[in-house]
């Protein structure tokens, strides 16, 4: 019984001490988290659809803190955020696209010709989005609402029928937070 007790006072001890390693380790990770490369992940919108070129959001933050990449990449999150990352990271020398782009969200969607496509499917499994549509053996569809332009089924599709188009600018991708712009004169 003695034996018993000790061996449960032990035990306890070793958990005990162990839970303050933890409990120390957890707050040095909360120190992290307060890291360039949180804030701007935090910018970032997260969809992690590498149209930066990165796999992803935290890939992409995580070249930012470290200046190897341009704070303009990302183009699902716009010429604003942009401009955010730039000043995060101290680099205001960026170009953040032309008048039109910023008034405008560019999209870029993928699209499958249907005359090439067998209904294989693959590009449907591969969609994070679901964005596209179809049955086995027939031609399958793009949902340009839907699509986030990440280039998955592009890579997965073995007819090549899929590309990725802009789509034409229309106020259903209007961006309504504009900012103004002051001009001043040359002189």
């Amino acid at each position: 019984m003695i034996l018993e007790l000790k061996f449960i006072l032990i035990l306890a001890a070793v958990l005990l001490v162990l839970g303050l390693i933890l409990s120390y380790l957890s707050t040095l990770a909360d120190k992290k988290e307060d890291s360039a490369e949180k804030r701007i992940e935090m910018l970032l919108p997260g969809i992690n659809c590498g149209q930066c070129g990165f796999p992803g959001c935290s890939a992409y933050a995580k070249a930012l803190a470290d200046k190897k990449a341009a704070p303009n990449l990302c183009r699902p999150a716009g010429a604003d955020v942009a401009k955010q990352l730039g000043v995060l990271v101290g680099d205001t020398n960026a170009a953040y696209g032309d008048y039109e782009e910023q008034l405008f969200s560019p999209r870029q969607v993928a699209y499958i010709h249907e005359n090439s496509c067998t209904g294989c499917g693959k590009c449907k499994r591969k969609c994070p989005v679901d964005a596209i549509a179809g049955v086995l053996k027939e031609a399958h569809m793009v949902d340009p609402d839907l699509c986030i332009g990440c280039d998955d089924c592009i890579n997965t599709c073995p007819e090549k029928c899929i590309e990725k188009i802009r789509l034409d600018h229309d106020l259903s991708h209007f961006n309504w937070n504009i900012h103004s712009v002051q001009i001043k004169s040359g002189s």
